[in-house]
């Protein structure tokens, strides 16, 4: 797969609304189900993950689940060195874990599934989203 192929996939899912635990383009998704609803049209891989996580299981662990599962299916890369098409991961204070996620854009944008808005839509990074970058990842399957 390329990155355009990505990118387009992404921004493809634009208008699909918030919903914990979905992942179904153009019907509902969350951060997780977004990424993972990506990767799986393109691959036709479906990531497994824990069907009864919390929405707020970030406030009460430690344990950096997203993160771990990212790892499972994606190359780890250094966040500096993000393109358009990878994932980044975010947490929301110093202290929390990471817990939220979307796909790097290219003009320093990137799209997500945003619970406050309440759908997926494209952001750009501002210093506010910059300061809550954890981890980013590439699809394995890029060329």
């Amino acid at each position: 797969m390329t990155r355009n192929e990505i990118i387009k996939e992404a921004l493809e899912w634009q208008g699909t609304r918030w919903q914990h635990q979905a992942s179904l383009k153009g019907v509902a998704c969350d951060c997780a189900g977004f990424v993972r609803g990506v990767y799986k049209n393109l691959t036709g891989t479906d990531v497994p993950i824990e069907a009864d996580y919390p929405a707020t299981w970030h406030l009460f662990q430690k344990e950096e689940r997203c993160y771990n599962t990212c790892k499972k299916y994606l190359t780890e890369i250094n966040i500096t060195d993000i393109m358009p098409g990878d994932v980044i991961l975010f947490a929301y204070r110093k202290s929390f874990v990471a817990h939220h996620m979307g796909i790097v854009l290219p003009n320093n944008k990137f799209i997500h599934a945003d619970q406050d808005v309440g759908l997926v839509h494209v952001t750009a990074f501002d210093d506010t989203w910059e300061s809550r970058m954890r981890y980013a990842f590439k699809f394995n399957e890029v060329k």
